[in-house]
């Protein structure tokens, strides 16, 4: 009831309102309920209830199914905070406060609890305990026409991916998107390759497999310093190990992508039988992609511990041995063990050592016997002078065809570099010949402006580290070359630190296969093309008769 002031009636206290505006999509923004309509509607609602608005919370993209909306939250926050003295929150429809009649349940017992009503500007819902059960009714419906819509959107991706068609997911690196065939107004886009990103992609599995001039194959992370110590870039940004990870684990690039894999609402991981193929054209042969997953697949720490990998023991990670296979075709490794308080080093299997000494009837062997025989056959057999021709001739192969890759980048980020400049002299000129449509003061014409400038010292910045790449010119393979390049191999192998020597052994060797009779030196160089099978002499107590035969198959699990 009014109180009465000199015989008069005081008005009565306008009530304090919040509005929430919210759409999920762009679309939705610009064709079917725009922010400026639902602005316009919740403040024409407000004045109906004698209220003013004091506050108006806009939300942009996010979905009504989650309370994980940063707008809604600071709008929630500030409607329970009793400084602000909120009587009302104002929606357009109920739809936009929440489509998830639980979390709308939820939230609207916290105002309720705060002593905030909730109302619709659109739908007309009567006070008290009948009202809330009407607006749960709304609640629940809005619920099962987003599940409805959800399924219904789910489907007719389903049925583009099925026809081959890309989603609008983000397109993976080394592709484009291209509209292929326009359907009653809607485009059906494919992947096509970007030549320039492809090129990055064949140069990462090659550097996986075979390494770069200097180098034996390469992991992960080395990859990753090799890009970014030469200058590339990913679309303008380092690489990072994920990055080539995805790279080197993805399906793509051989030839099939996958839609479906993942549920984007709980963002859990569907069961592969509702994935849905996607042919793309590949970038690399299935061969090769297939060849990269035993690679990583060997060198993962949960299958072969680290210190296989970097130990310092000359075989260490390449020896195995051949009496010990498990079902799916892998042969144990052989460990290092050593007696008489380490005078002497023996390489043992592995299942010998940590199960029992019958688990595997292979006698222990001398690491240094082992080694000998190993690098003597290796600089006998490889590093002849016939034989050093090739595999120089093959070094320097690499090196121009990663000088081919860096031709390709420099390319790439000169006309980044160009496109940039351009950019920027559009733009001052805009600003130039219409001061009064593009302000220089404005922010988006700020951070756009500093967005072409950042691009701009980027790639001047890399642009000379590519071409002093380039500087260097093609190299003569003389005689005399191919013995310093031999006598070098000698020496590291010889002397250098134990880690390194394994490191240069790699460029040759991929597994050294160790039998009851026989040891099988397996290596997938294509330099090293004829394989030799000798009888060497008795090799003492420890090691029978030995078979040392130079495989010149391509995989390294033989």
């Amino acid at each position: 009831m009014a109180s009465k002031q000199n015989g008069h009636a005081a008005p009565a206290r306008r009530l304090r309102a919040i509005g929430y505006c919210r759409v999920s999509t762009g679309r939705q923004a610009a064709h079917e309920l725009s922010l400026d309509e639902q602005d316009r509607k919740i403040r024409a609602g407000a004045e109906l209830k004698d209220g003013d608005i004091i506050e108006m919370f806009v939300e942009q993209g996010a979905s009504g199914r989650t309370d994980k909306r940063p707008v809604f939250q600071r709008m929630i926050a500030f409607a329970l905070d009793r400084a602000n003295a909120v009587d009302v929150v104002i929606v357009y429809n109920f739809s936009r406060y929440f489509r998830n009649v639980a979390s709308y349940l939820q939230y609207r017992t916290l105002l309720k609890n705060a002593g905030v009503r909730l109302i619709s500007a659109t739908q007309d819902v009567p006070e008290g305990a009948t009202g809330e059960l009407i607006e749960t009714i709304f609640a629940a419906f809005d619920g099962h026409a987003s599940d409805v819509n959800a399924a219904t959107v789910r489907d007719m991706m389903i049925a583009n991916a099925e026809a081959g068609y890309w989603n609008g997911a983000r397109q993976p690196y080394g592709y484009e998107t291209r509209t292929v065939v326009v359907l009653r107004k809607k485009e059906k886009k494919k992947l096509f390759i970007v030549e320039e990103e492809a090129a990055v992609v064949r140069l990462v599995y090659k550097l996986c497999l075979e390494g770069h001039a200097t180098s034996g194959p390469l992991g992960i992370k080395a990859i990753c310093t090799f890009l970014n110590t030469r200058g590339f870039k990913m679309r303008g940004k380092p690489y990072y190990t994920a990055a080539i990870e995805n790279i080197l684990k993805s399906e793509t690039y051989k030839g099939t992508a996958y839609f479906n894999c993942r549920d984007s609402r709980t963002k859990l991981p569907r069961p592969p039988e509702e994935w849905v193929k996607v042919p793309v054209p590949p970038i690399v042969t299935p061969e090769m992609f297939a060849t990269v997953q035993r690679r990583l697949e060997s060198r993962r720490p949960t299958r072969t511990a680290p210190r296989a990998v970097n130990g310092p023991t000359l075989l260490t990670g390449l020896a195995k041995c051949d009496c010990c296979t498990s079902p799916d075709g892998e042969r144990a490794g052989m460990m290092l063990r050593t007696g008489k308080s380490g005078q002497y080093r023996y390489l043992v299997c592995a299942n010998r050592a940590t199960k029992s000494v019958y688990a595997c009837t292979a006698p222990q062997l001398r690491m240094e016997e082992i080694d000998e025989l190993v690098l003597g056959e290796v600089e006998r057999r490889v590093l002849a002078p016939a034989r050093m021709k090739t595999v120089l001739a093959k070094l320097l192969e690499r090196r121009d065809s990663d000088r081919q890759a860096t031709e390709t980048e420099l390319q790439r980020q000169r006309d980044a570099l160009k496109k940039a400049e351009n950019g920027l002299r559009n733009m001052l000129a805009a600003i130039a010949n219409a001061p009064d449509l593009i302000r220089i003061d404005d922010p988006l014409t700020r951070e756009q402006i500093s967005l072409l400038n950042r691009q701009r010292a980027e790639l001047s910045a890399t642009i000379p580290a590519l071409q002093d790449r380039l500087r260097t010119g093609p190299v003569p393979i003389s005689d005399e070359r191919i013995a310093t390049f031999s006598a070098q191999v000698r020496q590291r192998l010889r002397h250098a630190d134990p880690s390194f020597r394994r490191q240069w052994l790699r460029l040759f060797v991929d597994e050294v296969v160790v039998g009851r009779r026989e040891i099988t030196i397996s290596g997938q160089n294509d330099a090293l093309l004829k394989g030799v099978t000798g009888k060497p002499d008795f090799f003492g107590p420890v090691v029978p008769s030995l078979d040392r035969e130079w495989r010149t198959r391509h995989d390294s699990n033989v």
